[in-house]
């Protein structure tokens, strides 16, 4: 901009102050507020989002009701937790089965930690139990600078938290949506400023007290480590206790008792021809059509070598071919009669492994290791027979 050829007004300091003052003021609401837009990696493993009980008030207002704190569980001393969010694509949801919702102290009218006052105390000591939204302060005796701000569209949560009365449940699920959060202060304010992880590993995002029972989920934004430039985010569920494993139906280790998402305890090494035995943690044969190892139900078409349609007397012979012959015990992952293959780095099946020949002269002994011994006996015989004369398909 020239500063020459101006209106009195315009070349005046006070003009460019105000000129000044609104670039940064528009540089603030463009980067300091969330971008909810914005699409970002996910949390890794590891982030969670907890609900604890801090108190069960028996006797006076709160009689019946419970305080928690949710906490936003982080991985790194460094993390910093910069929103908690919702909008149409990533609904936010704080919900109690009680109605209202939300206790709400008449001596804390705001709806963050800021207006939590502790010299208030001796006067209404139920100001320590008002339900509110953070980014790490638990009440007023921290700085302001440290309180959190909020941006909100057509769904007005703070209204749910402020001192006019007790609140309902939240679903903030709209086009817009809306976010509380705090602004990155430096790596240098790491040791004051209550947004980063700490020692403890965790961020406090929220205080409900409430007759009901709590649930729900909130999108949490990270700076993993302290770093701008690793900002992530993800909803998470809000839980009482983390159960980690896999949720992935597909996947072997499959655990529908798991809350907690964990993709790298998901195993797949189990392919087609074998499936996982529970009890001994690996891959065995599927050549049951019950429970693994149950030799009275075995699959006639998983010995019909020659392709016959049935399990006949060619198909019984192999068994008289290999039964001098250890198979030796197998080793996890892969379990009797299977074998591991390193390039798809999955378990196989291997009915001929012993050297060259037409099937034969080569069969793998453990192929016939039914209940996976370690010995070709009697049990494994028994159930060869189980299935003889029986047809495929």
């Amino acid at each position: 901009m020239s500063w020459r050829n101006t209106t009195d007004l315009e070349s005046s300091w006070g003009y460019r102050a105000l000129w000044i003052l609104a670039l940064l003021t528009g540089y603030v609401g463009a980067y300091a507020q969330p971008d909810l837009s914005r699409s970002l990696p996910p949390l890794p493993e590891g982030y969670w989002l907890q609900l604890e009980e801090v108190t069960t008030h028996v006797g006076g207002e709160l009689d019946g009701m419970t305080t928690y704190r949710l906490y936003v569980n982080c991985l790194n001393a460094l993390d910093f937790v910069s929103s908690c969010s919702g909008d149409e694509n990533n609904p936010l949801a704080l919900t109690s089965t009680a109605s209202p919702a939300w206790y709400n102290s008449v001596a804390a009218q705001g709806w963050n930690a800021q207006d939590v006052n502790p010299a208030f105390l001796p006067f209404f000591p139920d100001i320590a139990y008002d339900s509110y939204l953070t980014i790490g302060a638990e009440d007023g005796s921290y700085a302001s600078s440290y309180q959190c701000s909020g941006q909100w569209g057509d769904i007005n949560v703070p209204e749910e938290f402020n001192g006019d009365g007790p609140g309902e449940s939240i679903l903030l699920n709209d086009e817009i949506g809306g976010v509380w959060y705090g602004l990155f202060p430096g790596l240098e304010e790491v040791d004051a400023h209550p947004a980063f992880a700490g020692d403890d590993l965790r961020v406090m995002v929220a205080q409900l007290t409430t007759a009901g029972e709590v649930s729900g989920q909130i999108q949490v934004q990270v700076f993993q480590n302290g770093s701008q430039a690793n900002e992530l985010r993800e909803v998470l569920p809000i839980l009482t206790e983390a159960i980690p494993g896999c949720l992935d139906p597909s996947a072997f280790n499959f655990n529908p008792d798991a809350n907690l998402n964990s993709p790298s305890l998901c195993n797949y090494y189990c392919a087609e021809g074998t499936r996982f035995d529970s009890e001994l943690s690996r891959c065995d044969l599927e050549a049951w059509l019950g429970e693994t190892g149950d030799t009275q139900q075995l699959d006639p078409c998983y010995f019909d070598f020659d392709a016959s349609g049935w399990m006949d007397i060619t198909d019984l012979v192999r068994f008289a071919l290999v039964q001098d012959t250890s198979p030796g015990v197998p080793q996890a992952p892969c379990g009797a009669g299977t074998f591991w293959d390193a390039d798809a780095e999955v378990c196989r099946p291997a009915p001929a492994t012993l050297g060259e020949g037409n099937g034969l002269g080569n069969l793998n002994p453990r192929y016939f290791d039914l209940n996976g011994d370690g010995a070709l006996n009697t049990a494994d015989f028994l159930g060869l027979l189980d299935a003889f004369g029986k047809p495929c398909g």
